[in-house]
């Protein structure tokens, strides 16, 4: 009977890792056409409205945070963690002058939340919090890319600044609600099984870097071919290529290494694995998503703006 309870939450929580991961990548595609909603509203109640919004959104979440810190009893010194959130909000709202960009902040609070919910199912250990600023960041860099391919919309560093920003927020609101554990970081013994995922990903991360750069030179020349360099366009389509064979490769070598592990020692040493991975994984991904895009422009044409 235990056993199949086991097994029952087990899948269960693969389920909700699952469900997690699909939102996290639906919502990170349909962040650049929020601009649509914003469009309508800007028709029919005019741009002092639309300005308004981000304001009453941040606010709600303030007002949302307070009341689960008093309802749930927690410490009211968990309060304190709204001082960070309103310095950066504040700081956010002044220092970039178009209203409509200040709705990156609830977008990013809920970002870092989405990553919580499904980082938080294995990952043990305050160091979360840094993976979830790294890939709440990272993913603030395919919105822009996205917005780089998208009818009115543009690619921007400053943008990239304030997503980062606005995940600062969202990951203060989580230390204010969730208790976590002290970090352990054994796990990082366990990144000599990954050896060659992690050289992929040196690699990745320097063509995207570069990819980065040079994308705002196609920008201001409003001209893909000539501007952009034929030697990275091919180290963006080299990644595309060797990404899936190698990440295939891991699971055929090192997947029955791994089920092999038994008892309280390979129990932890199962999960230090999983730690591992989800440094690895969800990174290989993001990358491989933003060599994509630029890939998918050069074939199509789009413009990039």
């Amino acid at each position: 009977m235990n056993i199949k309870l086991q097994n029952a939450n087990s899948q269960k929580e693969r389920t909700l890792k699952i469900f997690g991961w699909v939102l996290i990548a639906v919502y990170t595609f349909i962040l650049p056409n929020v601009y649509l909603v914003y469009r309508n509203i800007l028709e029919f109640y005019g741009s002092e409205v639309v300005g308004k919004i981000p304001l009453i959104l941040v606010a709600i979440c303030g007002i949302f945070y307070t009341t689960t810190v008093l309802v749930s009893q927690k410490s009211p010194k968990n309060l304190l963690f709204l001082v960070p959130c309103a310095v950066i909000a504040v700081l956010i709202i002044k220092l970039v002058d178009n209203p409509n960009k200040h709705i990156h902040i609830p977008e990013y609070v809920l970002m870092t939340w989405l990553l919580f919910f499904v980082l938080s199912k294995d990952h043990k250990g305050k160091g979360i919090f840094l993976l979830i600023f790294i890939y709440a960041s990272m993913l603030g860099i395919v919105d822009e890319l996205e917005q780089g391919i998208h009818p009115r919309r543009f690619y921007g560093v400053s943008d990239m600044i304030v997503n980062s920003a606005s995940a600062l927020i969202g990951i203060f609101t989580i230390l204010g609600l969730k208790k976590v554990t002290a970090t352990n970081w054994e796990w990082m013994k366990r990144l000599k099984d990954f050896k060659s995922l992690l050289a992929l990903g040196a690699f990745g991360l320097s063509g995207a870097i570069l990819m980065c750069i040079y994308l705002f030179q196609v920008q201001a020349k409003e001209s893909f071919w000539g501007v952009y360099p034929k030697w990275l366009l091919i180290w963006n389509i080299l990644f595309l290529i060797l990404t899936p064979l190698l990440v295939v490769f891991y699971f055929f070598i090192h997947r029955k290494q791994h089920q092999k592990l038994r008892g309280e020692k390979g129990q932890i040493l199962c999960q230090q694995i999983v730690t591992a991975k989800y440094w690895i994984f969800p990174f290989l991904v993001i990358v491989f998503y933003m060599h994509a895009l630029v890939v998918y422009a050069s074939i199509t044409g789009a413009e990039f703006r």
